[in-house]
């Protein structure tokens, strides 16, 4: 967004909702999987029991934005929409936007309000108490499967000791489907789920995936509780944010519990302190600060809580994952 000009941001601005209502749209009714072949207007809004004019005012739009291709009167997916937004896919993108989308209100963003008044008293005891973990585990299994999968295994396979990681921690792992696409792209692979979430949401995913003789469960808090030890990879994806201020002890904790030569994988924010960059990691954790909490990792933090922690060998690469641009931290003991 930032490499465009100000005026090319402005222009495309007042389309912005929009776009956005479109796309969700498109991806809560599953269209994309009903265009992996040509499908004329006709076909699919009596397929889906949808109005005919309104069907294909829809897919000119999709068409207009690239999504989709029209050709004599049918649309059907391009080659990236047939790669990433149908669903079963192993790319598939499509549960991880909309989860993020849903749950972008979560931390009210009134921005007049706060520039005025300042930070807003946050009901964080009533948003837990009202949470449906059932609900809310399935929704987050949606946007751990396909393209974060994928993703996490590309780096992690990068790594020189690939072929001997045999026992794995995924840590803060929400519903661990992430660590278990690790754990599974070795038959001699075992590893740990951590998270401080209902078990039987992490347990679901292992059953689902046939790792259940591989993998065990372990519900706390990894910021005060053990995680235990004689770990060959740590997986530490998006959850450095809540050590800050405590970066260091978590790190010492994971440095005890890698075995010699263990690796350690961090994927964090890396904002510039000055909030100058990446654009979207600024913009995504605005609300929070507007709000009076210091969330998002800032460049340069995690590499020196990790030397004060006792590593010596640490590497930092930036990329564009699917969750925007990321720091990717490799630390080896």
């Amino acid at each position: 967004m930032n490499r465009m000009s100000v005026w090319e941001q402005l222009v495309q601005f007042p389309y912005l909702n929009l776009y956005s209502k479109l796309v969700n749209a498109a991806l809560e009714l599953d269209v994309f999987s009903h265009l992996t072949k040509q499908v004329e207007t006709a076909e699919l809004a009596a397929e889906m029991n949808w109005d005919e004019d309104n069907t294909g005012y829809f897919l000119g739009a999709l068409s207009a934005l690239g999504f989709v291709e029209q050709s004599g009167g049918k649309y059907q997916n391009t080659e990236e929409s047939q790669k990433y937004l149908v669903k079963g896919s192993s790319e598939y993108l499509g549960g991880f936007i909309l989860f993020y989308g849903q749950n972008e209100g979560m931390v009210p963003m009134d921005v007049k309000k706060l520039l005025i008044e300042g930070p807003q008293p946050m009901p964080q005891m009533e948003m837990e108490q009202s949470l449906d973990f059932a609900q809310y585990g399935q929704m987050l299994r949606m946007s751990e499967e396909g393209y974060r999968q994928q993703e996490i295994l590309r780096i992690v396979r990068t790594f020189p000791e690939n072929n001997t990681i045999r026992r794995v921690l995924d840590v803060g792992c929400a519903t661990g489907l992430l660590g278990l696409s690790v754990i599974g792209d070795a038959p001699e692979r075992s590893g740990v789920l951590f998270d401080q979430i209902p078990t039987q949401i992490m347990q679901e995913s292992i059953d689902r995936v046939g790792l259940r003789n591989r993998v065990e469960v372990l519900q706390g808090n990894f910021l005060t509780d053990p995680v235990g030890a004689g770990y060959d990879l740590i997986l530490a994806v998006s959850i450095m944010l809540f050590a800050k201020g405590n970066m260091e002890a978590l790190l010492k904790k994971f440095y005890n519990a890698l075995n010699p030569g263990g690796v350690l994988l961090i994927i964090s924010e890396g904002i510039a302190p000055d909030f100058s960059e990446p654009w979207d990691m600024v913009t995504g954790y605005l609300p929070y600060y507007l709000n009076g909490m210091d969330m998002g990792v800032k460049k340069g933090e995690v590499p020196e809580a990790a030397r004060k922690a006792g590593f010596t060998k640490v590497e930092t690469r930036v990329e564009t994952l699917c969750s925007g641009v990321q720091e990717i931290h490799v630390i080896r003991k």
